[in-house]
């Protein structure tokens, strides 16, 4: 199976030796439905700022952890190619936490198409897409740092992106 599984992660920090992931949001191909897990993690060694960019107190609480969800998303995961605004960093807590990748090795990073398709000099971040997409006509959300609000948002902008490449080749 090669599908697309556009993915974003929330983490209890920036560096995967001693952050975790404590949430996890995906969706598969163009039109599955967005679907998000608080996962089993530690704040032993949490980065407060993070979780509070991340609205961490906010929704970690009100809802438990899945202790099954890891096998289950490796699974869901298992040969196939992931989107993400900035894949690098996904892929480096997702194989901490798992040991492995189950993913293709190739994923789409929607930061560095964006570069080349608004001729930025710099990768930008998924808000910076999301803005200069709906500049251009598009009706793309705000990403808020919740996976599953920037999986739906990284998905439009995705799809937007394909739309922008294909009229500037027209």
């Amino acid at each position: 199976m090669n599908d697309l599984v556009f993915l974003d992660t929330e983490t209890t920090g920036l560096n995967p030796d001693i952050h975790e992931v404590w949430e996890i949001a995906w969706a598969v191909n163009d039109d599955a439905p967005v679907q998000a897990m608080i996962v089993p993690h530690s704040l032993a060694t949490a980065d407060l700022e993070a979780l509070r960019i991340n609205h961490y107190w906010d929704r970690a609480r009100a809802e438990p952890a899945h202790t099954s969800i890891d096998l289950d998303i490796r699974h869901l995961l298992e040969g196939n190619t992931l989107v993400c605004a900035n894949p690098t960093f996904d892929r480096m807590f997702l194989r901490k936490r798992w040991g492995v990748e189950p993913y293709r090795y190739r994923s789409i990073d929607i930061e560095s198409i964006a570069l080349a398709v608004f001729g930025w000099d710099r990768p930008k971040g998924l808000k910076d897409i999301a803005d200069e997409l709906n500049s251009r006509g598009y009706n793309i959300g705000e990403p808020n740092h919740s996976a599953w609000i920037d999986v739906v948002v990284l998905r439009e902008s995705y799809k937007a992106l394909r739309k922008e490449i294909v009229k500037r080749d027209v």
